[in-house]
């Protein structure tokens, strides 16, 4: 009679507690992941004829600062030149941050290269809460 009582008692517990689970009574677990957003995985298309972002990195650079390394590709039909713009922000304590740096960029027709883009935003407090926007023109 006790192991009858046992077990009804033990399938209530289970289904009591696979409820409470399912109705948000549990702690959720702590979040993993990338510190920033993903990025678009689709190259951006600037005012510049054939010119086109396909990547682009944020990395620290030698000082602490953040660097973004810009891959640049030239769908066109002849060389081209445009200015790659990246716009950087951090929010720290409630105050933002923004800053917008650019380089000059000339790619021949059918290749890719790298760009740098340096700021003077701190690399440590941009990937704990920072943002940017990369593209072209």
């Amino acid at each position: 009679m006790n192991r009858r009582r046992l077990l009804a008692t033990g399938a209530r517990l289970a289904v009591a507690s696979g409820v409470a689970a399912l109705a948000g009574c549990a702690d959720p677990a702590e979040p993993s992941g990338p510190l920033t957003p993903p990025r678009s995985p689709e190259a951006t298309a600037g005012a510049g004829e054939g010119l086109v972002v396909t990547d682009f990195a944020d990395v620290e650079g030698d000082d602490g600062d953040l660097l973004v390394r810009v891959t640049v590709e030239n769908r066109g039909a002849e060389r081209r030149t445009g200015t790659v713009i990246v716009t950087a922000s951090v929010t720290v304590e409630g105050e933002e941050s923004e800053e917008t740096v650019s380089e000059e960029v000339t790619v021949a027709s059918g290749e890719r290269t790298e760009v740098t883009v340096a700021t003077s935003l701190s690399f440590d407090r941009f990937s704990r809460n920072g943002s940017m926007r990369v593209e072209i023109v």
